[in-house]
């Protein structure tokens, strides 16, 4: 899925990935889609944005938020929250790339 991959500081590295944990992905990185729905319902953005937010990371067409996925919706979720577009290319450029 092109886009997948973004670049993320440290910060976000650590921020998201505490997320990560906080959503408890099953063996395969499948993350639970209740613990997903609740931290996404609790950026108060309007369900339109979130919904757009779960096309444009790939989770809507896959069924399910793996790793990549939700580091990309994170990164979308924050743009929009500081009152930018939800576009993919912006929030990731078009060669990201996840520092493990």
């Amino acid at each position: 899925m092109q886009g997948s991959f973004i670049s993320l500081n440290e910060p976000e590295q650590r921020y998201y990935s505490g997320l990560h944990s906080l959503c408890q992905a099953d063996a395969s990185g499948t993350l639970s889609s209740s613990k997903v729905a609740e931290l996404f319902k609790a950026s108060q953005l309007p369900p339109e944005s979130l919904h757009k937010v779960t096309e444009l990371c790939g989770a809507k067409r896959l069924g399910y938020f793996g790793t990549p996925q939700f580091f990309v919706a994170l990164k979308l979720l924050a743009a929009a929250q500081s009152g930018l577009p939800i576009h993919l290319e912006s929030r990731c450029g078009t060669q990201p790339s996840l520092q493990a």
